[in-house]
């Protein structure tokens, strides 16, 4: 899947990019998702957290979005692609009958 990352107040990072982009690549197992996602990863100096957000889009449902919180990036971006994937077993349950 295409992919693109928004850094904001945080420095870019290879390494957090290929572990967002593979937990992104899974999203294309089910076969409703389209090829583009928007994910931005916003760094709170103040709480010292991260904000994972990924937008997802999905044949005739429009855009799935979801929204993560943590101290460290990775548990941020790990919770954020669950909860797309748990609204993604949701539609193939749903519709996929």
């Amino acid at each position: 899947m295409n992919v693109s990352i928004r850094w904001k107040d945080c420095d870019k990072s290879d390494a957090v990019a290929a572990h967002l982009q593979n937990k992104i690549d899974g999203f294309s197992t089910f076969k409703f998702v389209m090829p583009n996602a928007k994910a931005e990863i916003v760094y709170y100096p103040k709480q010292q957290s991260f904000t994972i957000r990924i937008n997802v889009q999905v044949v005739k449902k429009g855009t799935l979005r979801a929204e993560a919180k943590a101290n460290d990036i990775l548990t941020a971006i790990n919770e954020c692609a669950d909860k797309i994937t748990e609204q993604l077993r949701k539609i193939k349950d749903r519709y996929d009958d």
